[in-house]
């Protein structure tokens, strides 16, 4: 059995690692993913790789925690139709069942996403559980993203992965302080590139590329599969040394634009990590 559909594998490595792409899946049938399984599933994992946040954040604004009760996560997940919140579950690859599934569902992706930037590195899965109406406010990830809407409807919107909407200031800050959200200005709503997403629908998101997140009308799940590369490593390296070289009085780059590789930045970056300048 595979999980995803074939004929949308093609347009999806074709737009890869580049450019938003929709794909179909089946993993709207799988037991893990079901409303009592990841009630269980935030009970299994530490409590640090659980979070809930309010669900009425406004793009450009805190995306708070919610500490409004001590109501545990499983609980809050079994309400999600009327608790209020946004639900994750971090890192699920640390329980086994959860890591099987996401090593099938990366066999498949797997040839699609090789000849352009190599083997799949850090795999990560993260499931998110949202109320009804939950707007999770615009922000960045560096990584690469597939999102596979498993239950409800999401409207996600996606940016190019640059000024105005990804100013070098703060990504270049996520590697220093890991924050990730961005500000916001009213006019990039109508900027926005919208994909609809439905159970059975996924949506790869390139690296870096700015987003914000709808739910609609009934509690949502989502399980996003997020991994590096060699490209989007080096990449990162060279966000983290820009302000150390111009502390020094050295010119830092931009972000460089795929396929190139901003090898000497990245090279520096390993050097300073080993004489402790970063």
């Amino acid at each position: 059995m595979t999980f995803l559909a074939s004929s949308s594998l093609g347009p999806f490595a074709s737009a890869y690692p580049q450019s938003p792409a929709m794909l179909r899946h089946s993993l709207m049938d799988q037991p893990l993913l079901s409303i009592e399984a990841l009630a269980k599933a935030a009970l299994e994992l530490p409590p640090e790789y659980v979070e809930r946040r309010i669900s009425n954040a406004p793009n450009g604004g805190e995306f708070a925690m919610d500490r409004s009760d001590d109501a545990d996560a499983a609980s809050v997940i079994r309400a999600i139709h009327t608790s209020g919140n946004w639900v994750m579950l971090r890192f699920v690859e640390q329980l086994p069942a959860y890591r099987a599934l996401l090593d099938r569902v990366m066999n498949e992706i797997g040839p699609a996403i090789f000849p352009a930037t190599g083997p799949s590195l850090t795999v990560r899965g993260f499931i998110f559980i949202s109320s009804p109406g939950t707007l999770t406010p615009f922000h960045f990830d560096c990584e690469y993203n597939i999102l596979f809407q498993i239950a409800g409807e999401k409207h996600f919107a996606t940016y190019p992965p640059m000024a105005p909407w990804l100013p070098l200031d703060r990504h270049e800050a996520y590697y220093g302080a890991g924050d990730n959200m961005l500000p916001w200005n009213d006019a990039y709503e109508a900027e926005a590139n919208i994909h609809t997403l439905r159970p059975g629908d996924a949506l790869f998101i390139p690296y870096a590329s700015p987003h914000w997140v709808k739910a609609g009308a009934e509690p949502t799940i989502s399980l996003s599969i997020t991994w590096q590369s060699a490209w989007s490593q080096s990449v990162g390296a060279a966000m983290q040394i820009n302000p150390l070289l111009r502390r020094c009085g050295l010119p830092a780059g931009d972000l460089p634009a795929w396929p190139k590789t901003p090898k000497w930045r990245s090279l520096g970056c390993r050097v300073a990590r080993k004489v402790g300048l970063l």
